[in-house]
């Protein structure tokens, strides 16, 4: 049972629309493409572990996708947790590419492709911390709790693992495995928990702490890159070519370029500034960031978005919808 749905992180999002927008020959362009690149993968490879636990048909297990949760003035987040009344399953995803070693007594991970061998953070390390940082959020909330279990997940089916020395069967550095491999080490964990150790009435009351607790990250994307507004490309985008800015003739988007027209060209543009510039904006702003002369004109286009408002007449001011 998903409880949580996947669905594209608000840092990818935002780094997207920075990709496009940041003015050209731009000296950070190659960091935010490199990130960009690392982002997607990440996503992907959350996709492909998503799409082997949506078999989970049973409603003893409860999915949640992309957990952020907040500890003692701070905040962790797990790629995927799994609740059942046997055992809870924290899921750290991988993607990366090539030959993985790994070495359990100094703990660390590195990958050799392409010639190039470099050094990770060690996911084991990792989700073992998320596995601890989560015991506490579940006896500061006085919820009563199964014991937790863990696995570190590769997406890519071509990757190569190996150890420096092989773990023994006990240690957190066994529980590594490819994507494919998920039902069948859950199968595993029934095995090893037959028993429930929470009631059904004790699940939901966690499900719905969890729902309850999970806080979106704010992420301010120009701050991240030491940007200014001033980096950032105005203007409506075509969706043809690409070229910005478009001219708005009559109820339409004409491009100078390729000569395309577009009567929703303008979308994408507003759902960039919410994502870069603010999480709220004016008829002012807005016509500033469209190139519109007509303040009638953008006030008929934002009231197409249905957003959100505050104040009235000249002052009000419109709020980024929901996700």
């Amino acid at each position: 049972m998903i409880c949580k749905e996947l669905k594209i992180p608000i840092i990818l999002e935002k780094t997207e629309a920075l990709s496009g927008r940041i003015l050209h020959q731009h000296p950070k362009i190659p960091l935010i493409e490199k990130d960009l690149r690392k982002r997607k993968a990440g996503y992907k490879g959350e996709s492909t572990i998503y799409y082997h636990l949506t078999f989970l048909r049973d409603k003893r297990y409860k999915v949640f996708y992309n957990v952020r949760l907040p500890i003692f003035l701070n905040h962790f987040q797990m790629d995927f947790l799994l609740l059942t009344p046997f055992y809870i399953l924290i899921i750290e995803v991988k993607n990366i590419s090539g030959v993985v070693t790994i070495d359990p007594f100094i703990k660390q991970l590195t990958r050799t492709h392409k010639g190039v061998t470099e050094g990770f953070v060690d996911p084991v390390s990792q989700v073992l911390r998320y596995k601890l940082l989560l015991q506490k959020w579940l006896i500061t909330n006085k919820l009563k709790h199964p014991p937790i279990e863990h696995l570190v997940v590769f997406s890519n089916p071509s990757t190569t693992l190996n150890y420096t020395v092989p773990p023994e069967p006990n240690n957190p550095y066994k529980q590594i495995i490819h994507a494919q491999n998920v039902i069948d080490k859950m199968k595993e964990f029934n095995e090893k928990h037959p028993t429930p150790t929470v009631t059904n009435k004790e699940l939901l009351k966690m499900k719905r702490l969890i729902l309850r607790n999970h806080e979106e990250p704010e992420v301010d994307i120009l701050t991240a890159y030491s940007l200014s507004k001033n980096d950032i490309l105005t203007g409506v985008r075509c969706e043809n070519c690409q070229h910005i800015p478009m001219i708005r003739i009559s109820a339409s988007w004409s491009c100078s370029k390729c000569h395309n027209s577009s009567k929703t060209a303008h979308t994408k543009a507003i759902q960039e500034y919410f994502l870069l510039l603010n999480n709220h904006l004016t008829n002012r702003e807005i016509r500033n960031f469209l190139h519109l002369n007509s303040r009638n004109t953008a006030y008929k286009l934002l009231k197409s978005f249905q957003l959100q408002t505050q104040g009235c007449t000249k002052s009000v001011t419109y709020s980024k919808p929901t996700r």
